[in-house]
């Protein structure tokens, strides 16, 4: 969509960051530092697990060990980890977690509970008609600390299909939903639309916003706190939404990607969404962007003759069929493909340090399951990049000993892997937010041992 060379222009000392004169001193950052980002991936049905792991001889399920891939051949690496093989320096795949959480939350479907938890480390409320969240999302807590004032803080986007779409991943502050964009066109009008064709009311809505402001001058020195209080949020929304319009209408990119009206195949369609993120991230028109992975037609990983239906078809029966089980594999190995070729977007786009844009975006891709079968026993996460603050290139492995029971094939084990809400504070830690957790701090297990939730993941940094 967009040559390197043309965003080497873009991007330049004078052309991709100019100011807007709205920017605050951390967001005017100087041209040989380069913001940091983060893309969330999230697929549906989790891992088949066999296919995911990887387990050299001697290493065992009952220790705690790590393996470095720069030591390791591409024939040593399992089947849906080897697209990543050639990104094996920047990626972390961690074993040994579950979505306890999850597991103890009895309210609602597994999926629901899966992807809310998942992403927000918190209870799913299911006292609507709409799934809400108890907290924001990880996106959501990381995008107002990263981004620029006048931005966009967040792109939401989901990669649907016929058959499903993408799950809600991301969740505000109040646990509502946010809208997800699934089309080019429409994703393409949110990060270039306001910049490539100006809208003319703009100069009218800020000077409303502007009159707004005015009449709250006006009126704030005869309220009282609690008053003056609601005032002063509902201003800094005021204010916050005046430099955005101002700041994306402004946008200074010369070598925009054209606008792509529509994409009919699901796997282009991830490239394009790809296209657009990558980007919008050299041009700084947004730092976080989650991807929410809908199912893609059994026809793009080779399953079309056993079924068109990859939820009922295949992946609730990955333990009653091999066939079906190698399908949930390569369903997966496909999802990884198309990383590992965002990846290669990222890491061919220049950035203003002189590196590439992947060196300063962190990517974590997750799913709101741990399996098909509606399990949450072996969540299999993995992050690509974030050397700034991790030790990427390793495989690391912790033993299940938390005591807490999760539902597997044949009854509930005894006890399951690290809970899931320790890669949440770690990645939210490796994007600068000073936080040592993220939703739930800690629960009860089944048979009242407490779970302490604080904290990262072990040995990561």
């Amino acid at each position: 969509m967009i040559s390197r060379r043309n965003f080497l222009k873009a991007i330049g000392a004078s052309s991709a960051f100019t100011s807007s004169g709205l920017w605050s001193p951390i967001q005017a950052q100087a041209q040989s530092m380069a913001p940091k980002r983060l893309i969330i991936v999230s697929h549906c049905h989790g891992w088949p697990y066999n296919a995911w792991k990887i387990r050299p001889e001697g290493k065992r399920e009952t220790e705690t060990w790590t393996l470095n891939f720069s030591e390791m051949m591409r024939s040593e690496f399992s089947q849906i980890l080897a697209p990543l093989y050639r990104h094996r320096n920047r990626m972390l795949a961690l074993d040994g977690l579950s979505l306890v959480t999850a597991e103890l939350d009895m309210d609602g479907n597994r999926h629901d509970t899966g992807w809310v938890h998942a992403w927000t480390g918190n209870w799913a409320n299911f006292s609507s008609s709409d799934t809400r969240s108890r907290s924001s999302s990880l996106d959501q807590l990381i995008a107002p600390h990263i981004a620029r004032s006048d931005r966009l803080p967040s792109i939401e986007i989901s990669v649907d299909d016929a058959s499903e779409n993408g799950r809600p991943i991301s969740y505000g502050a109040n646990g509502v939903r946010l809208p997800i964009e699934n089309t080019p066109q429409r994703v393409w009008e949110r990060l270039f639309g306001p910049s490539a064709a100006p809208d003319p009311l703009t100069a009218r809505r800020k000077n409303a916003i502007d009159f707004a402001y005015a009449e709250y001058a006006k009126l704030a020195p005869r309220l009282g706190a609690e008053q003056r209080m609601k005032l002063d949020a509902h201003y800094d929304l005021l204010s916050g939404l005046s430099q955005r319009i101002e700041g994306m209408s402004m946008l200074d990119c010369k070598d925009t990607p054209s606008p792509v009206m529509s994409q009919p195949d699901y796997d282009s369609r991830f490239d394009t969404f790809s296209d657009l993120v990558t980007a919008a991230f050299a041009c700084d028109v947004t730092r976080v962007a989650t991807l929410s992975l809908g199912e893609m037609p059994t026809a793009n990983f080779g399953a079309d003759d056993i079924t068109d239906d990859v939820h009922k078809g295949l992946a609730h029966e990955i333990y009653n069929s091999p066939a079906k089980h190698q399908a949930m594999a390569d369903y997966l190995t496909m999802h990884m493909t198309q990383i590992s070729r965002l990846v290669d977007k990222l890491s061919d786009m220049p950035d203003v340090d002189g590196r590439n844009v992947m060196d300063n975006t962190l990517i974590v891709s997750g799913s709101e399951l741990a399996n098909g079968w509606h399990g949450y026993q072996h969540y299999c996460p993995v992050i690509l990049g974030g050397d700034w603050h991790f030790e990427t290139g390793r495989y690391l492995h912790w033993p299940h000993e938390t005591p807490s029971r999760v539902l597997a094939p044949g009854g509930f084990t005894e006890t399951s892997g690290l809970p899931h809400q320790h890669l949440l504070v770690s990645v939210a830690q490796a994007m600068g937010i000073d936080t040592n957790h993220v939703g739930l701090k800690h629960v009860q297990s089944q048979d009242g041992h407490h779970l302490d939730l604080i904290g990262p993941l072990p040995n990561l940094t």
